[in-house]
């Protein structure tokens, strides 16, 4: 699955969205810097490829504020794990970063592979879903990946994202 051709798909997807999204990136940043100079990215402690442990990033959002509910609702508190994935600790589309979905044990989720932004787990509806199940959703994606799969999934993501489920 780790093949240059999901390497190189990956990195050039992240690329050209952080250059088309970078005036909303750049108001992410603005919008969540502190008055006193605070961080504007948060990071949390994930378990990424082969269990090497990585700082999964993201937008320092207060949950309790409109706006941080607002751009949390539309996916851009995640922007910034394009950066994870220009960094090569992400992919697209994979399973999701083992510490992220308590229950799962660090043994079921696929080891060889880079945990990814989206993948099938995102595409069902979060209620419908458990531990188990996202991780045979993680199972199949891997050991049925193609780079045609990964391009519906992240079609389906965006319009997930933009539309609602």
């Amino acid at each position: 699955m780790q093949s240059a051709t999901k390497v190189i798909f990956d990195r050039a997807v992240a690329a050209t969205i952080l250059v088309v999204l970078a005036p909303v990136f750049l108001g992410c940043m603005i919008l969540t810097s502190g008055a006193e100079g605070e961080p504007t990215f948060a990071s949390t402690t994930r378990i990424g490829r082969r269990g090497v442990r990585f700082q999964l990033l993201s937008f320092k959002m207060p949950p309790e504020q409109r706006l941080g509910v607002l751009l949390s609702k539309l996916g851009m508190d995640h922007l910034p794990e394009l950066i994870n994935v220009l960094r090569g600790d992400m992919s697209m589309v994979g399973p999701r970063p083992a510490a992220d979905r308590p229950g799962i044990a660090e043994v079921e989720v696929p080891v060889d592979c880079r945990p990814g932004i989206t993948g099938l787990w995102a595409l069902e509806p979060r209620a419908d879903i458990s531990g188990p199940e996202a991780a045979m959703l993680d199972r199949r994606y891997v050991d049925s990946w193609s780079l045609a799969r990964d391009i519906r999934i992240l079609y389906r993501t965006v319009v997930a994202v933009r539309y609602g489920p």
